[in-house]
């Protein structure tokens, strides 16, 4: 009877099951979880702790369930856009790099009507880098055609 009871007479109640997607830690399906290098400006005053924190903060933020419709397409340009303006000047480059697929497999998500994404990434899953490398990206493992 629950939500029954708020419909008017002549209306009908269809509810529809949905589904949390989350993306890139260990709560993620294999093929949507991935490593967060994120690479500091040279002599900030910022811990790596701090830093990490930050980005956390951020993605979580960017994750919040009012920025999101289901059935939205997740772009990583979008999240590097926002965690890069919201740790100015602290950071200098952020970028996702699967854990399964190639670089670059993550950088457009889509899902289905019935899902919303969020972030299922933790402090364990950000790692702070030097610079971006190849082997960073772990590109040295693809060959050239």
């Amino acid at each position: 009877a629950g939500l029954q009871s708020y419909k008017m007479i002549s209306d009908n109640m269809i509810l529809n099951s949905v589904q949390f997607v989350p993306l890139f830690g260990p709560k993620a399906d294999p093929s949507l979880q991935g490593t967060i290098k994120v690479v500091p400006t040279a002599n900030n005053n910022a811990s790596n702790s701090e830093i990490i924190s930050a980005v956390l903060t951020a993605m979580n933020d960017y994750f919040n369930i009012n920025n999101w419709n289901f059935g939205d397409t997740f772009y990583f340009s979008e999240l590097s856009t926002y965690v890069m303006n919201s740790l100015t000047p602290d950071i200098t480059n952020f970028v996702i790099v699967p854990t399964i697929n190639n670089f670059g497999s993550l950088y457009e998500v889509a899902c289905q009507s019935n899902e919303i994404f969020i972030s299922g990434a933790s402090v364990s899953d950000i790692q702070i880098i030097s610079s971006i490398t190849a082997s960073e990206l772990n590109l040295s493992s693809l060959s050239s055609s």
